[in-house]
């Protein structure tokens, strides 16, 4: 199994959700950030902003469903077809077990 976590625009967050949904990947836990990239913040006018608000998407999936997730995460999260600063990132890692706690199951 693998993780995502994919950090993206707020503006952007129910494209993305409705991309995934629409691909089979309906399981996900969805909550406001704060952070900074690349761009290290933004400044408007004498105000600068160190911590700029973001949406991170997080979902379990099969192994071999990787490249598919991510792509479709990728397609959706753009600000335009380009892509610019500020799209966010996304981070893949293992996941060694999952246990529903209603049932006490392992799953996938």
């Amino acid at each position: 199994m693998k993780m995502i976590k994919a950090i993206v625009r707020p503006e952007k967050t129910e494209e993305v959700l409705d991309a995934l949904l629409q691909n089979g990947f309906g399981a996900v836990t969805k909550m406001s950030i704060l952070g900074r990239g690349k761009q290290k913040g933004l400044k408007v006018g004498d105000i600068y902003y160190d911590e700029i608000p973001k949406e991170m998407i997080m979902l379990v999936i099969r192994d071999e469903d990787e490249d598919k997730a991510v792509k479709i995460i990728v397609d959706s999260a753009k600000a335009d077809k380009k892509g610019t600063y500020g799209d966010g990132k996304i981070f893949i890692s293992d996941v060694d077990r999952a246990v529903t706690i209603s049932s006490g199951k392992d799953e996938l």
